[in-house]
C-alpha cells in the first residue's frame, strides 16, 4: 500500500470547511512535542506563500509542504518537502454530503519512506489525530 487516507464529516458546506482547514489551521491544529518539526521554536503553522510552513519563535521557519493544487473549495494538494526526493504528496479533498461536508485526507508516496516510518503511517494514526483536532472545531458534530 503505497497511501493511507483518512476521513472526517464536519457540519459545514465545503467552501468554509476548506477556508477554516487552511485559512484557520493555526486555530485548529494541536501543539505540542510530538506535532512540531522544532517543537522548542514552534509558534505557528500556516499556509503562507506557496507553503505549508512552521513559524518559529526567532522569525525563522521551515517549509514542511510546497502546495501544488490550491482549488477552493474542493482540494488543496502539497509536496511534502519533509522526503528528501519529493514524491510524498498529502491531499486534503472537501465533498459535499448530507451532514455538511467529508474531509478526505490522502498521504501518497509511502514507498518513498524507510518501511518502519512507513508502516508508522500506514497505520493511520497520525493523520487520523489531525483530523479529529479539525472536527473539535464543532463539538455537536
Amino acid at each position: 500500500m503505497n497511501a493511507v487516507r483518512a476521513t472526517v464529516t464536519v457540519p459545514v458546506d465545503p467552501a468554509t470547511a476548506f477556508r477554516l482547514f487552511t485559512d484557520e489551521i493555526d486555530q485548529w491544529y494541536v501543539r505540542g512535542r510530538h506535532s512540531w518539526i522544532d517543537p522548542d521554536r514552534a509558534v505557528a503553522i500556516r499556509f503562507e506563500d506557496g507553503h505549508l510552513r512552521e513559524l518559529w519563535d526567532d522569525g525563522g521557519h521551515v517549509d514542511m509542504g510546497r502546495i501544488v493544487r490550491w482549488e477552493p473549495p474542493h482540494r488543496v494538494v502539497w509536496a511534502d518537502l519533509l522526503n528528501p526526493d519529493g514524491r510524498m504528496e498529502i491531499e486534503v479533498a472537501f465533498t459535499a454530503v448530507e451532514d455538511g461536508t467529508e474531509v478526505l485526507l490522502e498521504h501518497r508516496g509511502l514507498d518513498t519512506l524507510p518501511p518502519d516510518v512507513a508502516g508508522r503511517i500506514r497505520r493511520g494514526y497520525s493523520w487520523n489525530i489531525v483530523l479529529s483536532w479539525f472536527a473539535a472545531r464543532w463539538p455537536e458534530a
